[in-house]
């Protein structure tokens, strides 16, 4: 899909908004998986390595287009 800049760039805020809502929701008492520091360090993760993939991919946009 060949998303505006703005709007891939609001999808990435969201994701890394998702992540540290997991992160901040950690309740080892609760004794839902969901909310256990492994469930949050991999949701993270994923976050973070999918953000990390659109950044670039917007960078070779960008650039490509400057040319």
């Amino acid at each position: 899909m060949n998303y505006e800049i703005d709007d891939r760039l609001v999808r990435i805020v969201e994701y890394l908004t998702q992540a540290v809502n997991v992160c901040c929701e950690v309740d080892e008492s609760s004794g839902n998986y969901e909310k256990t520091y492994p469930f949050a360090t991999g949701w993270s993760r994923s976050a973070m390595n999918t953000a990390i993939d659109d950044l670039n991919r917007i960078v070779k946009d960008i650039r490509k287009d400057s040319r």
